[in-house]
C-alpha cells in the first residue's frame, strides 16, 4: 500500500505533464521582471503549492506555474483502482496515485481462494484468503456445507445462525426448543415450541385448562370429549357428560336394559322401546316370564319357554287336542288317550270315525282270531305289519269278525282293515 503525502514532492516528477513542467531559469528570469509572485497564489482544488512556490513568479494566475498537480485529477487506467486516501498526494500516474488490483495473477496455496479481481493487491497474501471450509464455527454457528469453497474467515460469512440466536419468548405462546439449538434456523416453526394454548384442537377435542403452559402437539394438548365417542352396543351416551372429558363406556355412556339380565318370574324383554331403557330395573326392563303364567283349560305349558317373556296362552303354552275340530267322516282319537295330546292338526287329534269298530276292543297276540270264542271275538282285533316299497314298514289293523251268521261258529280275522286308528298306531 502506498502512504498519502501530503505537500510532498511528487518522487516520480519527469512524468508530470506538460503543464506542470518548471519554467527555465531564462523564463523565471523574466517573469520575475514582470511577472506575479507564487508566494501570495492561492492553489486550486486538486493542486499542492510547489516546493519552491516562495521563490517563483509566474506570468499568469494559473495553477500550473505555481502549483503541482495532485492525486485527486488523475484517473486510474485498466488494473488500477482509486483510493481516496492518495488523494493529496502530489502525482499522475497509476503507480503513484491508484491501487493495483489482483487480477489472476497469484495461484492461492491449497485451503486458500482469491479476494476477486477487483482485490487490491500485489502479493498471495493481499489477493488470497482463506476458504470457510478451514473456518470453526462455534457459539451457535453452524457449519454451512454451501459456504465450504467460498472466501471468509468470520462466523457471518462462513456459517449459518443456528436458533441459539433466535428469541422464542418474544412471540407469545412459544418457548425454547433445546433439542434445535444446533439446528439452522430463525423462526419459531424451526426453532420453538408451542404452548397448547395456542392450538385449535378437531372437533370433539378441547385443552384442559391445566395444559394451557404446556409443550406439545394437537395430540399431546388435545383431550377427547365425551361428544366424540361412541357408546358400544347396549349403551347410551349420556346427555350430561357430552362436554366432558372422556373416551370410554365408563366416562361417557350407561347401560341399558339390553344390558340386564332378569331373574325369577322376570323375563328380559324383547320391547325396542323397553330396552332402550336407562332404568335398568326389574319393572322397566323386565316382562313376565312363562314361568309365572299359568295355561288356561285344555293349554299345557310349553317346554323351555319358561324363561322367556309372556303371559299369554299362544306364548307360554301349546293347545291340547281337546281344542281342535276334526272333519267330516273323522273323529277325535280316544279320548282316554290322547285327551292331553299336544297337537291342533287332524294327523295329530283325529282318526277315521270307522275306527270306532275298535272302541272296548283288545288287541289279540294270537296267529289269528280262530281260537276265540264268540264273546272274545267280539272284543278282540288284530294288527298287522306291512313293508311298504320294501323301506317303509306300514301297521293296520283288522277286527275279528263272528261268523255265525253266516251259519260257522268260529272266529275270523276278516273285517275291513283300517290305518290311521288310534289302535294301530
Amino acid at each position: 500500500m502506498k502512504l498519502a503525502m501530503s505537500n510532498l514532492v511528487s518522487p516520480f516528477v519527469c512524468l508530470v505533464p506538460a503543464v506542470a513542467v518548471a519554467l527555465s531559469v531564462k523564463e523565471e528570469r523574466e517573469s520575475a521582471a514582470s511577472g506575479i509572485s507564487c508566494a501570495t497564489h492561492q492553489c486550486g482544488s486538486g493542486w499542492q503549492p510547489k516546493v519552491d512556490h516562495l521563490e517563483i513568479t509566474a506570468s499568469s494566475s494559473g495553477d500550473s506555474e505555481c502549483c503541482d498537480a495532485t492525486c485527486a485529477l488523475w484517473t486510474c487506467g485498466p488494473n488500477y483502482l482509486s483510493n481516496p486516501a492518495y488523494a493529496d498526494n502530489v502525482g499522475a500516474t497509476d503507480q503513484v496515485c491508484c491501487d493495483r488490483t489482483c487480477l489472476d495473477d497469484f495461484q492461492c496455496l491449497p485451503n486458500t481462494t482469491t479476494r476477486g479481481r477487483e482485490a487490491r493487491g500485489a502479493s498471495l497474501e493481499d489477493c488470497c484468503g482463506p476458504i470457510c471450509g478451514v473456518f470453526t464455527c462455534t457459539d451457535g454457528w453452524v457449519t454451512d456445507a454451501s459456504t465450504h469453497l467460498q472466501l471468509g474467515e468470520t462466523p457471518e460469512t462462513c456459517c449459518a445462525a443456528s436458533c441459539t440466536f433466535f428469541n422464542c419468548s418474544a412471540t407469545p405462546g412459544f418457548v425454547t426448543n433445546e433439542a434445535a439449538l444446533n439446528v439452522v434456523g430463525a423462526d419459531t416453526a424451526t426453532c420453538c415450541n408451542t404452548q397448547c394454548f395456542l392450538l385449535t384442537c378437531p372437533a370433539h377435542f378441547h385443552i384442559p385448562d391445566e395444559k394451557n403452559e404446556t409443550v406439545g402437539n394437537i395430540t399431546t394438548c388435545c383431550d377427547p370429549l365425551c361428544s366424540g365417542f361412541s357408546c358400544p352396543a347396549l349403551y347410551s351416551a349420556i346427555a350430561s357428560k357430552q362436554s366432558d372429558y372422556g373416551n370410554s363406556s365408563s366416562e361417557c355412556c350407561q347401560p341399558t336394559c339390553a344390558t340386564y339380565s332378569c331373574s325369577g318370574d322376570w323375563a328380559n324383554t324383547t320391547n325396542t322401546s323397553k330396552l332402550g331403557s336407562t332404568n335398568v330395573t326389574d319393572e322397566s326392563c323386565c316382562e313376565s316370564s312363562c314361568q309365572a303364567y299359568s295355561c288356561s283349560e285344555n293349554w299345557l305349558p310349553k317346554e323351555d319357554v319358561s324363561a322367556d317373556a309372556g303371559k299369554t296362552d299362544t306364548v307360554c303354552c301349546d293347545e291340547t287336542c281337546a281344542l281342535h275340530t276334526c272333519p267330516s267322516g273323522y273323529r277325535k282319537r280316544n279320548e282316554t288317550i290322547f285327551n292331553g295330546t299336544r297337537g291342533n292338526t287332524d294327523a295329530v287329534c283325529c282318526e277315521p270315525g270307522t275306527c270306532s269298530i275298535y272302541d272296548n276292543r283288545t288287541v289279540t297276540e294270537l296267529a289269528g282270531c280262530n281260537s276265540l270264542t264268540e264273546d272274545d271275538c267280539n272284543a278282540k282285533f288284530k294288527l298287522y305289519t306291512v313293508a311298504i316299497d320294501n323301506t317303509t314298514n306300514s301297521t293296520y289293523s283288522v277286527a275279528c269278525e263272528w261268523w255265525g251268521s253266516r251259519g260257522l261258529p268260529v272266529c275270523r280275522n276278516t273285517g275291513t282293515p283300517l290305518i290311521g286308528c288310534t289302535v294301530s298306531m
